[in-house]
C-alpha cells in the first residue's frame, strides 16, 4: 500500500512537472494562426524584480499578478512604477503548429528580452538593472510588412512558456497622438509566408503610407511655388500665407509615417508626436491667416484666440494631461476651420463667379463632415467602412490647397488680361494724340499759306497792319507750341508719377521688411551664415537707399515738368516789389539754412524808395525770385567750402527804376553774389531746360528755364546773366511797366 502511494505522489508531481503544472494557471490555447495573426493579451502574469531563473518553464508564477501587456502604457500605473520586471504567458499549442516557422511582431514602449522555454529568441533595446543604461526601443513601423520581426520554432511538447524581462528608460514620457496606441507590450505571431498576403488584404496597411508620401509631395511642391511667388511679389502676401500653410502640411504628413516607420526610439517617438500636434494646428491657423489675406480682412480675434487656445493645449498635452480623444480635432474645426469655410462659402455668393473656385476647400470640408457623421450608419463591412472614410478625408484635404491654387492662378490670369487692355487703350490713345497732332500741323500750314496770300496782295498803305498781323501770327504759333508741348509734358509727368511712386514706396517698404528680417529670422541663422546674409542684407540696403535717393530726385522732377507745363493765366497785380523781393530773400536764406544749419552769409539791399506799385503777377515772379535767391545763396555756400579763411559769402538785391528811350517806363531787379560763378560754356546753356551744374540729386534743371520763361513770355521782360569763374555771378530782371490806359498780358506757360 505504501508503495501504491509513493507511486501515485511520484505521478502527482511528474504531472506537476509537465503538463499538471498549469493546474491553477491561465494557460492560453492557440490552435491555429489566421492571415491576420493573433494577439497575446490574455494570460500574462508579470512581476517586479529581476531573476534570470525567471525565464524557465518550471517557475510557479500563479502567485503573480495578472496583466493585459497590450493596453496603453498610461494606464498602467503598475508599471510606470516599475524600473526592471517579468512578464509570463503559457501556451498549449497544437501539434500543427510545432514544425511551422513562426513570426512574431512587437510593438513596445520599453526594452525587453523574449524567452521561449527558456531559450532567448529576440531582444528590442538594452535591457539592464541600472535604470541610466536601459534604451527603449519600438521595432513596429508604420506598415506591419516593414516591422522588425523575430522568428522562431516552437518546441515539440504542447506546453510552451513564454517570458519577457523587461526595463523601463527613465523620464521618458508617453504620449497618445490622435488614436495611435502606445501598448505597454503587444506580441502578434503570424505564420512567417502571411504576414505579406495581410499587407495586401488590408487596404489600411497597404496605401496609407503611400499617401501620405503623396500628399506631403504635392504640398511640398505647392510650398516651394507659392513661396517662391511671395519672394518675387512681396505685395501679394497671401502667396506667403499659403506657401507656410503647404510647407507645414507637407512637414505633417511626411512626419508621421517617418516617425512611426524608420524611428524606432521611444524617446524620439514621444516627441514626434508633440511636432505632429504643433504641425496640425499650424496648418489650420495658417489656412485661415491665408483666407483672411485673399479678402482684405484684419487677422482679427479669432485667430489669435485660435493660436492661444492652440498653444495651452499642447502644453497640457505636453505635461501629460489627461484629455478627451478628438479635443484637439473640434478646437480646431470650431476655432479655424468653420470660419474659412464661412468666409470661402460667403465670398462665392457676394464676389461674383471667379471666386466660386475658392468654395472647393469648403465643399471638400462639409463633404467629408456629413461623410464622417454618415459612413458609420451605413449598413456595410468595417473594412468599406474605412475605405470610404479614406476616400472622403484625403479628397477634402487636398480640395483647400487645388482651390487656392487656381483661384490665385485665376487672378493672375485676370491682371495679365487688364494689363493687355490697357496697354491697347495707351496705344489707341497714342494714335489719337498723334493724329490731332497732324491735324493741329495741318491747320497752321493752311493758315500760313492763307496769311502769305493775303500779305503778297496787300500795299504799302497796309505796311503797318501786315506787322501786326505777323506779330499776331508768331504769337500763334508760339502760344500754339507752347501749348502741345505743355499738354506733353504734363501727360508724360503724370504718367511717370505713378509707376515713380511704386519705386520709391516699394524701396521704403523692403527696407522696413529688412530690418524686421534682421531682428526675426537672422537672429536664428547659424553663426556661420551671418556674415554673409549680414553682407547680403547690407548691399540690398544701399540699393534700396540708392533707389530712394533717385526716385526722389526723379519726383522733384516730374514736379518741375508739371510747374513748367501749367496752362493757368497770371493775373497782374499792383504789388510793392521791394516787400515781394524782401519777403522771398528771408525765405531762401531759412530754407538754405534749413539744409546747412552751419550756413552764414552776409545780405546787402539797395531797394528804390521811389519804386511805386508795379503790376506783374506775385507769385510768378516771387517763383523767379525765389530760384535765382536759392542759386545765389548755393553758389557762396559751395565757394566758402573752398575759398580763403578770410572769405565772406555775400548777396546783394537790389531794385530800380528806369525810363527807357521812347517814355516806357520798366523796372530792374539785380540779384548778385560772390559765390562759384560760372564759364562762358555754362552760361551759353543755363537757360535751356534741365541743364543743371549742381551735383546729381540736388538739382533738377528746370529752375531757371521756368523762371527765363516766366520774365521773357509772362511779362514781356527780359532776364541776363553775368558771371565770371570764381568771382561771382549777377542775374538782371527788367519788367516793362505799361502807360496808363495800355495792357501789357501776361501769357500763359
Amino acid at each position: 500500500m505504501i508503495s501504491s502511494f509513493i507511486k501515485l505522489l511520484s505521478l502527482v508531481v511528474l504531472l506537476y512537472i509537465t503538463g499538471g503544472q498549469a493546474l491553477g494557471q491561465a494557460v492560453v490555447r492557440v490552435d491555429s494562426l489566421p492571415v491576420q495573426g493573433i494577439v497575446l493579451n490574455q494570460g500574462w502574469r508579470w512581476q517586479a524584480g529581476d531573476d534570470p531563473n525567471w525565464a524557465k518553464v518550471d517557475v510557479d508564477d500563479r502567485h503573480w499578478p495578472a496583466i493585459d501587456p497590450t493596453r496603453n502604457i498610461t494606464e498602467l500605473a503598475q508599471i510606470q512604477q516599475t524600473s526592471i520586471g517579468w512578464l509570463r504567458l503559457h501556451l498549449r499549442v497544437d501539434s500543427a503548429l510545432t514544425s511551422q516557422v513562426i513570426s512574431m511582431l512587437v510593438d513596445q514602449q520599453v526594452a525587453s528580452q523574449i524567452y521561449l522555454n527558456g531559450r532567448l529568441i529576440g531582444q528590442f533595446g538594452r535591457v539592464s538593472a541600472n535604470p541610466d543604461l536601459v534604451e527603449a526601443y519600438n521595432p513596429s513601423g508604420a506598415d506591419q510588412a516593414l516591422w522588425q520581426a523575430t522568428h522562431f520554432q516552437l518546441g515539440a511538447e504542447p506546453h510552451q512558456v513564454l517570458a519577457v524581462r523587461f526595463a523601463r528608460q527613465q523620464g521618458v514620457p508617453y504620449f497618445k497622438f490622435w488614436t495611435q496606441p502606445i501598448p505597454f507590450l503587444l506580441i502578434k505571431l503570424h505564420q512567417a509566408d502571411q504576414r505579406n498576403q495581410y499587407r495586401m488584404d488590408s487596404f489600411g496597411n497597404f496605401d496609407a503610407t503611400f499617401l501620405d508620401y503623396f500628399k506631403g509631395g504635392l504640398f511640398l511642391i505647392l510650398s516651394l511655388l507659392h513661396l517662391l511667388f511671395y519672394k518675387w511679389y512681396p505685395a501679394q502676401k497671401v502667396n506667403a500665407w499659403f506657401g507656410l500653410y503647404c510647407l507645414l502640411a507637407a512637414w505633417a504628413y511626411l512626419n508621421q509615417p517617418l516617425i512611426y516607420q524608420y524611428v524606432h526610439s521611444v524617446p524620439l517617438r514621444m516627441y514626434g508626436a508633440v511636432g505632429q500636434l504643433v504641425l496640425f494646428f499650424g496648418v489650420h491657423l495658417a489656412f485661415l491667416g491665408a483666407v483672411y489675406i485673399i479678402f482684405d480682412k484684419r487677422i482679427g480675434v479669432l485667430f489669435y484666440t485660435a493660436l492661444l487656445v492652440f498653444s495651452v493645449y499642447v502644453v497640457l498635452f505636453t505635461l501629460q494631461v489627461n484629455m478627451p480623444d478628438g479635443l484637439s480635432i473640434f478646437l480646431a474645426l470650431v476655432l479655424t476651420d468653420v470660419q474659412s469655410t464661412r468666409l470661402l462659402l460667403l465670398a462665392a455668393r457676394k464676389r461674383g463667379p471667379e471666386y466660386w473656385i475658392l468654395t472647393m476647400g469648403a465643399i471638400g470640408f462639409i463633404v467629408f463632415l456629413i461623410a464622417y457623421l454618415a459612413v458609420p450608419l451605413l449598413p456595410v463591412n468595417p473594412y468599406t467602412r474605412h475605405i470610404l472614410l479614406h476616400v472622403f478625408y484625403n479628397l477634402s484635404t487636398l480640395s483647400s490647397p487645388v482651390g487656392v491654387t487656381l483661384f490665385l492662378a485665376k487672378q493672375f490670369s485676370q491682371t495679365n488680361h487688364s494689363l493687355a487692355e490697357k496697354l491697347l487703350e495707351v496705344e489707341a490713345l497714342s494714335a489719337q494724340t498723334l493724329a490731332q497732332e497732324q491735324e493741329k500741323q495741318h491747320l497752321l500750314t493752311t493758315q500760313n499759306e492763307t496769311l502769305e496770300q493775303q500779305v503778297s496782295i496787300r500795299t504799302a498803305q497796309l505796311s503797318q497792319s501786315l506787322n501786326e498781323l505777323k506779330e499776331t501770327q508768331a504769337q500763334l504759333i508760339q502760344k500754339e507750341k507752347l501749348a502741345s508741348l505743355g499738354e506733353l509734358t504734363a501727360g508724360i509727368a503724370h504718367e511717370i508719377q505713378n509707376p515713380l511712386n511704386f519705386v520709391t514706396n516699394f524701396s521704403e517698404v523692403s527696407t522696413e521688411l529688412i530690418e524686421e528680417f534682421k531682428e526675426g529670422p537672422f537672429q536664428q541663422l547659424p553663426v556661420a551664415d551671418k556674415e554673409y546674409a549680414g553682407e547680403i542684407l547690407g548691399d540690398l540696403e544701399q540699393n534700396l537707399q540708392k533707389i530712394t535717393l533717385h526716385g526722389g530726385r526723379a519726383s522733384r522732377i516730374v514736379k518741375s515738368m508739371l510747374e513748367h507745363s501749367r496752362s493757368t493765366p497770371g493775373e497782374r497785380q499792383a504789388t510793392d516789389l521791394n516787400a515781394l523781393a524782401d519777403e522771398y530773400l528771408r525765405l531762401a536764406y531759412q530754407g538754405q539754412r534749413a539744409k546747412d544749419k552751419a550756413f552764414q552769409c552776409q545780405i546787402v539791399t539797395n531797394f528804390d524808395s521811389t519804386l511805386g506799385k508795379v503790376d506783374v503777377v506775385p507769385t510768378e515772379i516771387g517763383r523767379v525770385l525765389l530760384n535765382l535767391l536759392t542759386n545765389a545763396f548755393y553758389a557762396v555756400n559751395e565757394q566758402r567750402k573752398v575759398a580763403p579763411a578770410d572769405y565772406t559769402p555775400t548777396v546783394w538785391v537790389s531794385t530800380l527804376q528806369l525810363s527807357e528811350p521812347g517814355g516806357q517806363r520798366a523796372v530792374e531787379i539785380r540779384i548778385a553774389d560772390n559765390g562759384t560763378g560760372m564759364a562762358e560754356s555754362v552760361k551759353a546753356k543755363i537757360f535751356q531746360p534741365f541743364f543743371t551744374t549742381k551735383p546729381t540729386g540736388e538739382g533738377t534743371g528746370l529752375g531757371l528755364s521756368l523762371s527765363y520763361d516766366i520774365v521773357t513770355q509772362g511779362h514781356q521782360g527780359s532776364l541776363e546773366v553775368n558771371s565770371k569763374e570764381g568771382r561771382g555771378t549777377e542775374f538782371v530782371i527788367q519788367l516793362p511797366q505799361p502807360e496808363k490806359g495800355d495792357d501789357l498780358q501776361t501769357k500763359s506757360l
